[in-house]
């Protein structure tokens, strides 16, 4: 699998990962994409999804969210 594959460029900040707020005079990080400027295709998540799972990444966030 290539890059195109696992991930597309985020159209709302053209991969900056930074966006402008309404007033124009301070810059955020892009919501949809969450700051990377990258959005994960459906494959990249199921690959992501099996590396977080398989190696325990955010197991440990779950856990402390459950009452």
């Amino acid at each position: 699998m290539s890059l195109p594959e696992l991930e597309i460029l985020c159209w709302k900040c053209w991969g900056s990962g930074i966006i402008q707020m309404e007033d124009h005079g301070q810059m955020m990080e892009c919501p949809d994409c969450n700051g990377l400027g990258w959005i994960p295709t459906e494959d990249g998540k199921r690959i992501l999804a099996f590396v977080q799972k398989h190696l325990g990444i955010g197991i440990e966030e779950e856990d402390e969210e459950s009452p």
